[in-house]
This record gives C-alpha cells, structure tokens and sequence, in this order.
C-alpha cells in the first residue's frame, strides 16, 4: 500500500516539476552551499568546493540569480 502511494506521488509530482522549476531548486541548493562556504574561515573549501559549483551551473546552465 505504501509503496503504491509513493509511486502515486511520484507520477503526479513528475507530472508538475517543469525544467525552470528543478533548476529554481538546484540554484537554491547551490545558493546555500556557496553561501556556507563564503562564512566560514576555512579558505580550503573556497578553493575547491567553489570551482565544483561553478562547473555545476555550468553544465546544467543554472544561474546565479542573486
């Protein structure tokens, strides 16, 4: 039963989520990892968690709208 639910929501989720709405998500999720970055003391994880993000928005051609 619970399984059938879940594909259920599934289906009518998939049916809704559009390509600007994932990358919304994506740019926000991306936001808050750039952000957290930004905050902390560790330079470390400028020089390599930044890049990363950068080729993500990159490929899958996700702004930075902030």
């Amino acid at each position: 039963m619970k399984e059938q639910m879940l594909s259920l929501a599934i289906q009518m989720l998939l049916k809704v989520i559009t390509e600007d709405t994932l990358k919304d998500v994506a740019d926000m999720i991306l936001d808050f990892v750039e952000n957290k970055v930004a905050d902390s003391s560790n330079t470390l994880d400028d020089i390599t968690v930044l890049p990363v993000v950068a080729v993500i928005r990159k490929t899958f051609d996700i702004p930075d709208n902030d």
